[in-house]
């Protein structure tokens, strides 16, 4: 079980440190009393600087390697006087604890970002520093215990505690950096997710956009024709009424694919957007615009993107065409070119009274269309042709293919 969060802080902290020197330091002056050892000026000097050395203690966190030195002083100059007033184990534990600390570096840093933060660099000049502070630190201890007197006790006390602190440091950088490369990754998976609804959003915006625009477009110009005849002949009026049902229709039937696309519900199979392209030319020659469509034979067998891009293609076009060229002549081809699948609309500039279309719409348009045949890897251009006229031209793989800079 895990201590509270509280006690965890408070022994990760340099106040239990200080806890822990006052304890040791109570415990060796009460057992050298009680032990009669504090029979001498000497003794009670190095009584006194036992205490000191014990003192480090409170320091090892903020400042191992001064911590170190200085027990290793105090210790060495003890040893001038007589060593009997040094209590055997409270000065040795804090020899202990001082080794550690050289090797596990400062206190660790948990606040986020913080790699590495906290332990010492393990670069030639600040483990040469803490080496140099162990070696004083272990000759400090070699001098109380008798220059002449070799003790194992003293490696083992000094110079393990000091390897093994090197493991923890080497492990909490470990730590530390895949805390922060957690960190790192949790905020590129949210990036990631802002952008992933950013593009479906768009993704939404550009089939609504595509369904309606055209749908209501040809419906405005149907109502229009169809209030002019409505007086003059009401069979022809009537005609282009039925034209408006059937892009009622239309957008219906295409909005509801849509929600079954987003509903993750499979979709009609086999969706033939060039065999669609007929209906298209149907719709908007019955608006009155004059429209020529040649379809290659090779163009027919594609698949299902590509043919779904060919058909938002050239319905897009003949939006624009009904919306700016009112009156224009357009022609549509799509066969296939050097291997790839071509698909050309243009028209002429206009010949006949505006639609009240031409302001209309936000310029996503074109955007769509690019980003379709970018999807299947294809590439569009649309701009102004020969006579004030416009073409919209893409070219698609017959065999989708991902896009470079999707």
């Amino acid at each position: 079980m895990r201590p509270p969060d509280d006690l965890r802080r408070f022994l990760g902290s340099w106040h239990s440190d200080a806890v822990l020197a006052v304890g040791l330091g109570l415990g060796g002056g009460l057992y050298a009393a009680a032990a009669g050892v504090l029979t001498s000026a000497g003794t009670d000097l190095a009584g006194c600087l036992s205490l000191g050395v014990i003192a480090c203690i409170a320091f090892r966190r903020a400042s191992p390697r001064l911590a170190a030195v200085a027990a290793g002083c105090l210790l060495a100059i003890a040893s001038l006087g007589n060593t009997a007033g040094i209590p055997d184990g409270p000065p040795f534990v804090a020899v202990f604890m001082l080794a550690y600390s050289l090797g596990a570096g400062s206190s660790r840093s948990v606040g986020p970002g913080s790699v590495g933060a906290g332990s010492t660099s393990t670069g030639e000049g600040p483990l040469g520093l803490s080496v140099l502070a162990l070696g004083c630190l272990f000759a400090g201890t070699q001098l109380v215990n008798g220059v002449t007197v070799f003790n194992p006790f003293l490696v083992v006390g000094t110079v393990g505690p000091f390897a093994f602190g090197l493991v923890v440091r080497s492990r909490r950088r470990i730590t530390d950096q895949l805390t922060a490369r957690g960190l790192e990754l949790e905020s590129e998976r949210e990036l990631f997710a802002a952008e992933a609804i950013r593009y479906e959003r768009a993704r939404i915006a550009r089939e609504l956009h595509d369904i309606v625009a055209h749908c209501i477009s040809v419906m405005v110009i149907q109502a229009g024709a169809g209030q002019r005849l409505a007086a003059r002949d009401p069979a022809l009026a009537a005609e282009a009424f039925d034209a408006i049902a059937e892009s009622v229709r239309q957008a219906e039937a295409e909005i509801g694919r849509l929600v079954e696309l987003l509903d993750h519900a499979p979709g009609p199979a086999g969706f033939d957007g060039i065999g669609l392209v007929n209906e298209l030319v149907a719709r908007a020659g019955a608006t009155g615009l004059s429209v020529s469509c040649r379809i290659g034979g090779l163009a027919e067998r594609v698949p299902e993107q590509v043919s779904e891009a060919v058909y938002r293609v050239v319905q897009e076009s003949l939006t624009n065409a009904l919306k700016h060229a009112p009156g224009a002549p357009v022609g549509i081809v799509i066969a296939e070119a050097d291997g790839e699948l071509e698909v050309s609309v243009s028209n002429g500039p206009a010949s006949g009274p505006p639609s009240g279309l031409e302001l209309t719409g936000g310029g996503r348009g074109i955007a769509g269309m690019h980003d379709r045949v970018r999807a299947c890897g294809g590439e569009l251009t649309a701009g102004p042709a020969g006579s004030g006229g416009w073409r919209v031209l893409a070219r698609l793989p017959r065999t989708r293919r991902a896009a470079a800079n999707a």
